[in-house]
């Protein structure tokens, strides 16, 4: 998987700056993994009692998850709500890895190095996405298999792919998806007990402009009144 140099490509880091977001990629995608096996049973509904009947709907869950019956497979594992496909990039166990793995606390990478987590980037995402897909191939049979192997050469095809669907996302409407990762950002950071983000002053906010305006306009008519008067 190759995440550094998808890192590389899209952004300027430092060595010692790319390697804290992914470490080196093998110990990446351990730590991730690590974190999100234990979640995945619980958040998608997966049977661990290994029944037949436990095996078959696990089966259709795995299958519904990635799409799998589709034509066109656009796996859905990351909605927010997967059912009706909607909050992209958003469901639950996503937010909780984002915050767990970089926001744990005020001393972490994602407060740390906060410039390059701000907003959470795309090649983050496709690592998460990426991992949680691996946890789910974990349940491809309809039993739990706790040997498969997350593996670069079979896993880096994957990353790459889901890599593109979010870049291809984030194109849709690149404002408004920036926004979105902002908020991702925000929201992790928020209970790590970080102080707040300092916001970089760009000039006048359409709020204060309009405020501005109308106090112009209230001074101008002033002037006017008092001229009146004199």
């Amino acid at each position: 998987m190759d995440v550094c140099a998808g890192a590389q490509v899209n952004y300027v880091l430092n060595d010692h700056i790319e390697k804290t977001i992914t470490g080196r990629v093998s110990h990446a995608r351990g730590g991730l993994r690590d974190k999100i096996r234990p979640l995945v049973a619980s958040s998608f509904g997966f049977l661990p009692d290994g029944s037949e009947r436990s095996k078959v709907a696990n089966l259709t869950r795995y299958n519904f998850l990635l799409d799998r019956d589709a034509l066109e497979p656009a796996p859905r594992f990351h909605y927010e709500d997967p059912e009706e496909k909607r909050g992209f990039a958003h469901n639950k166990l996503v937010t909780t890895v984002i915050k767990d793995q970089w926001f744990v606390d005020a001393a972490g990478p994602g407060i740390k190095y906060a410039a390059q987590f701000s907003p959470i980037r795309e090649v983050t995402l496709a690592l998460i996405f990426t991992t949680i897909e691996f946890c789910l191939d974990q349940w491809v049979s309809g039993h739990y298999d706790k040997n498969l192997t997350f593996s670069d050469k079979v896993y880096r095809a994957k990353y790459q792919l889901h890599l593109q669907r979010i870049r291809e996302w984030s194109k849709i409407d690149p404002q408004a998806m920036r926004v979105i990762r902002q908020r991702l950002y925000d929201r992790a950071r928020h209970p790590s007990g970080a102080a707040p983000e300092a916001k970089v002053l760009v000039g006048l906010s359409s709020t204060e402009r309009d405020h501005l305006r109308r106090e112009i306009a209230a001074q101008a008519a002033q002037g006017s009144d008092d001229d009146a008067e004199a």
